[in-house]
This record gives C-alpha cells, structure tokens and sequence, in this order.
C-alpha cells in the first residue's frame, strides 16, 4: 500500500504554482482598489463599481450600468488625485459597462382574475351598506362585473 499523500492547505498549492500565484496577487490587489475607491465614491454608486484591470498604467473600472459608468467617468481626474496620493500611479481610467445578466428564468406573475364565488362577499355588501357613495360605488362595479344594466337594491 501506499503511503496516502500529504494534505495541503489550500493557500499553499495557489501559492507554489506560478500561474495561480499571480492570478491571487491580481485578485486581491484589485479587491483592495475596489475598496480603496469604495471610499472615494458615493456608496449607491461603490456598491455598483469593482476594478476590472491594472496593467500598463491604466486603471479599468467595471460599472453595472450606463448611469454609473457617467458619473465615474465624470470623476474620473479626482479619483485619479486621490489614488496618486496615496501611493497608486495611474496615468488614465477608463470605464465599461458590464451588466450582470439574470440568474434565473424570468417568473411570470399571474393576473388574479376574480370569479362569481370570490366577488360573491362584495355583491353581497352593498345591500347592507347605508345610502351614499360607497354603496353607488360597490353597486355600479357589481353590475358591470355580473354584466347587467342598472340594479337598485
């Protein structure tokens, strides 16, 4: 029998592997630019942004919509102050727009439509309701509703 393989700590196979190495450090240098411009950036606005790229001196920025995409590119040269103050030297942001898509099949709701027996309590009502327009209302709609002309009660 063989002797069973060591096990190892997730951490550590992503960091002896060169390839998965680096994709870890660009993951969590772009988590904390997100979070970085989290603080720079209205929250309604931060919720919707997160860093999609950092190469060559240009900062791309990922919006879930046109609207915010306006705004970031609006603030664009102040993001870009606060972020060389800090100690991140950028040259350009750009900004794209990337809608998520829907998780699920679209739900259809049902339209609730009303039969005799369930609108039988309302038809029922207006007879036992003093004079006045709350009754007038009630007789009028169970009349169109039964599909009959004028009704007194």
């Amino acid at each position: 029998m063989s002797k069973p393989t060591a096990l190892r700590r997730i951490a550590r196979v992503l960091e002896s592997d060169a390839q998965l190495k680096s994709w870890t450090e660009r993951y969590q240098r772009e988590a904390a630019l997100t979070q970085l411009l989290a603080t720079h950036l209205p929250k309604p606005i931060a919720d919707r942004v997160h860093v999609a790229d950092t190469r060559n001196g240009v900062l791309e920025l990922a919006a879930g919509a046109g609207a915010i995409a306006a705004v970031l590119r609006q603030r664009a040269p102040d993001l870009l102050a606060a972020l060389s103050r800090i100690g991140w030297d950028f040259t350009e942001i750009r900004v794209r727009v990337q809608v998520a898509g829907r998780s699920g099949p679209v739900q259809k709701i049902e339209k609730r439509q009303w039969d005799s027996a369930s609108a039988a309590p309302l038809f029922d009502l207006a007879p036992t309701l003093p004079d006045g327009p709350l009754k007038a209302a009630i007789a009028r709609w169970a009349r169109r509703a039964r599909g009959r002309g004028p009704r007194t009660w």
